[in-house]
């Protein structure tokens, strides 16, 4: 009884040991998201599973630091040397346009096709915003404005427009969150977005990311 303790007890010790190492090197690292910004492919409240062993890529979640030393997620867009640009929310990399289906964009909509998807609404807990009396914006996927026969016009600052926040250099380009660029990825840099476009503090606010700000990147 009591050798069976003991082994109890030392595989413990080394799981925790295995463990600790693993969060301390990124090995293997555990997060959840706290914002909405990767929404709908990630809701708020959802663990992510990721390892610096991992290879940042096109497409992939790329977990990086923050100097307040909080760790944010978003999407690779693009990498060092890529040209990126986005004209009216739709994304160009080296001069072809990305799909992009699953992300949520803004869209404006009646009260009358408002009323024709409430049920919808009710249940997903769509954004609306009202804008006056007849007029609306609500957040969905490209796919969901298809699935639900919604004629709708893309919600979009025009171009010169100012986006409180945006970063710097950006900002001093008159670009914002809609319409930015064309501008190329620096040296060892990746151009980072949330799926949420209209609600993730990503690469436009912040600029590139480094990749000695790099910790792991999404395997689940």
């Amino acid at each position: 009884m009591k050798k069976t303790i003991i082994a109890i007890i030392v595989v413990a010790t080394v799981i925790l040991v295995l463990w600790v190492a693993a969060r301390f090197t990124h090995t293997f690292e555990t997060y959840v998201l706290s914002t909405s910004a990767m929404e709908p492919t990630y809701k708020q409240g959802s663990m992510l599973m990721a390892s610096r062993f991992k290879k940042p890529d096109y497409n992939a979640l790329i977990c990086f630091k923050q100097p307040d030393k909080t760790v944010w997620v978003f999407r690779c867009i693009a990498k060092e040397g890529d040209v990126v640009e986005l004209k009216d929310a739709k994304v160009y990399v080296n001069g072809k346009q990305l799909d992009e289906p699953y992300t949520y964009n803004e869209y404006y909509i009646t009260t009358r096709q408002l009323d024709s998807i409430r049920g919808y609404i009710n249940q997903y807990k769509y954004v609306v915003r009202l804008l006056n009396d007849s007029l609306h914006t609500i957040v969905l996927t490209a796919n969901e404005v298809k699935e639900y026969h919604l004629n709708l016009r893309q919600f979009t600052l025009t171009k010169g427009a100012t986006s409180q926040g945006i970063y710097g250099e950006f900002n001093v380009m008159k670009y914002n969150e809609d319409n930015l660029g064309p501008i190329k990825v620096p040296k060892n840099s990746y151009f980072l977005l949330g799926d949420n476009r209209h609600n993730a503090m990503d690469s436009r606010y912040l600029g590139f990311i480094t990749t000695d700000d790099v910790v792991s990147t999404v395997i689940n």
